[in-house]
């Protein structure tokens, strides 16, 4: 009998319901990766796996502590690195493999990539390197690793804390330790945040991203010490905890659908999720209650027990389809989805038989089962693995000895954009080199306006390039050949990754050089946010006497709608001296015109983009034509 007054050990129950949480937050970040715009907030997920993440570790850790007196640090390393390492090795080794096969842009940085996904730096790797999960001009086959790099580095960090708080903390003060770690974790995301700048920093970092882990650890903390100390739960309690969860499961939902790259996430939207995940944890632990029934739920649980691997395939898988099946990017959309789904769930079922089961059992073979030694096709399971193993390893290290010295130090959309933009560099130079004489042929342009006022006004009719000046960004610059041949004399300003808070300045610049034309076409929707306000900005930089031409954008960018509308907004509200170059809808009509990357034009497209830009100028021409 255990004496009395004297602590119980916690018993080692097994939460039935982690399984199904797991498989909706999956269900969410995948949505989100595949399809952005139909749930744009649906990487809240992330947050709610790191929650649960945070808390089952937490359990796990607790739960050796109280029966052992410490965590036994070496065998808990030895489990999670045999949990996620050897997954991790296979899936990156195959999918350099299959992009050098298929999808060579893709390898671009594949050495740096690889070695800090195999060494769960990924996250910070990405940062200090400048790569961005918003947005991209090339495929990023391990992009989505950060997340994993982010949940080991805690990982390496928890059983050290755990056992220090243990022995450092009176019991009582213990839970507000990663409570307060949580904080200070949402605080620095929250300071960090800039809604000018790329929020990769603050949504890769370990040091600003790590408050849902906390929060997890939090309640397991608190369930095993309840547990620990045999404290009644009140009847209400365990009667409310389920409704509690229900709203919210709710609100985690409406979170993922309206939620969106902006201060609404960084700035309370994430932490409020992994709030919400603690409260939708505590409320489906409790035995027999309707929410434990509806997470263990068969194929949600299986979608959650299996979420590491479908998370590490899903990614690339759909990359290399992408550009395997650049036809199907418009309609056919739906079906890339599907194969790289059923593709992710075949691969995370070979991983499982060929490498992580075997490996597992060689750590711990008390977890054999019969199913480990049923026979496969009349052989040995053991026979069979080494039967695929032993070709497979030889492609796979074959393949990687390919890619990694066939990668190419730039894609094929980053070498058309460095070359186009190395023109502009050198017309924007001849132009600096010829003010001079531009300045004594405006003087002498002066002396004849006069004479040629009433040509001018029945030349304005027919457009011309040297009416136009166009302030653009990526897209512009990769369709800038087609803008010249189209349009002889056109005067083109534009960088990639420009943003159009940068417009005003630049149309600011251009007008005091006598560079700004009649026709001030604006195509800047693709980088960022846009509000209609921003187009006053760049109106009242121009001054009167101005057409302000608006090339709304297109791409799987979730701000883009909503700077498409602004456009709209701003036409509607100055019909006398705007007009929109509808490149969403000209594009949209011929997605096999597109890069790999579904954003910037072959060259058959930017022949169109030119084509869109000059038809929409004549078209307002006409519409105010005396």
């Amino acid at each position: 009998m255990r004496p009395q007054g004297q602590p119980q050990t916690p018993a080692r129950v097994r939460y039935r319901s982690m399984d199904g949480i797991k498989g909706l937050a999956l269900i969410g970040i995948i949505w989100y990766h595949l399809s952005p715009l139909s749930l744009h907030g649906g990487f809240v997920g992330v947050d709610m796996f790191f929650t649960v993440s945070g808390f089952l570790l937490g359990l796990s850790l607790l739960r050796e502590c109280v029966t052992r007196g410490a965590v036994d640090v070496k065998r808990f390393y030895l489990r999670r690195i045999v949990r996620l390492w050897p997954a991790m090795v296979f899936m990156v080794t195959a999918t350099v493999s299959l992009d050098y096969l298929f999808d060579r842009d893709a390898l671009v940085g594949v050495a740096g990539k690889s070695i800090a996904a195999v060494t769960f730096t990924s996250n910070w790797y990405e940062i200090f390197t400048g790569g961005s999960y918003f947005a991209s001009t090339s495929p990023q086959p391990l992009r989505h690793l950060w997340f994993v790099a982010l949940l080991a580095q805690v990982t390496i960090v928890l059983p050290w804390l755990v056992m220090l708080v243990r022995k450092t903390v009176p019991e009582r003060f213990r839970i507000a330790v990663p409570l307060g770690l949580a904080a200070v974790s949402a605080l620095l995301m929250w300071v960090l945040y800039r809604p000018d700048v790329d929020p990769t920093r603050v949504y890769f970092g370990t040091d600003t991203h790590c408050f849902g882990i906390m929060l997890g650890l939090a309640l397991a903390w608190l369930v095993t010490e309840s547990q620990r100390h045999e404290w009644p739960i009140p009847d209400l309690a365990r009667q409310v905890a389920p409704w509690l969860a229900t709203v919210a499961l709710v609100w985690l939902i409406v979170l993922m659908m309206r939620v969106d790259q902006d201060a609404s996430a960084f700035r309370g939207g994430l932490l409020t999720a992994a709030v919400l995940s603690v409260v939708l944890l505590a409320g489906s632990i409790t035995s027999g209650s309707w929410m434990e029934n509806l997470f263990v739920w068969r194929p949600l649980a299986l979608l959650g027990r299996y979420s590491y691997g479908i998370y590490l395939w899903h990614w690339p898988l759909f990359l290399m389809y992408q550009s395997l099946l650049p036809g199907w990017r418009g309609r056919g959309m739906w079906l890339i989805r599907l194969l790289a789904l059923v593709s992710a769930g075949l691969m995370t079922a070979v991983s499982w038989w060929l490498v992580e089961r075997p490996l597992a059992l060689l750590i711990d073979p008390s977890k054999k089962t019969d199913g480990d030694s049923r026979k496969l096709f009349g052989a040995d399971p053991s026979v069979m693995r080494i039967v695929v193993a032993v070709p497979l390893t030889i492609a796979l290290v074959v393949g990687c000895v390919f890619g990694y010295r066939n990668a190419p130090a730039k894609s094929s959309v980053q070498q058309m954009l460095e070359a186009n933009q190395s023109v502009l560099d050198q017309q924007a130079h001849k132009r600096a080199s010829d003010a001079k004489a531009a300045a004594e042929a405006k003087r002498r342009a002066a002396e004849e306006a006069k004479r040629r006022a009433q040509a001018q006004a029945e030349a304005e009719k027919t457009l011309k390039g040297d009416q136009i000046t166009v302030v653009g960004d990526s897209v512009t610059v990769g369709s800038s050949p087609a803008l010249n041949d189209l349009l002889p004399g056109i005067v083109i300003d534009a960088k990639v990754s420009r943003f159009v808070r940068d417009a005003p300045g630049i149309v600011s610049n251009l007008k005091a050089q006598g560079q700004l034309r009649k026709y001030v076409v604006v195509s800047l929707n693709t980088n960022g946010n846009v509000t209609t306000q921003d187009y006053e900005d760049i109106a009242a930089a121009a001054g009167d006497g101005h057409v302000l031409v608006i090339v709304n954008g297109y791409g799987d960018r979730t701000w883009i709608p909503t700077a498409n509308q602004a456009a709209v907004d701003y036409v509607r509200a100055h019909p006398a001296t705007a007009t929109i170059a509808d490149w969403n809808s000209a594009i949209g009509a011929h997605t096999d015109m597109l890069t790999s990357d579904g954003i910037h034009p072959e060259p058959e497209g930017q022949k169109l983009y030119a084509q869109t830009v000059k038809d929409a100028i004549v078209g307002w021409i006409a519409d105010h034509a005396d």
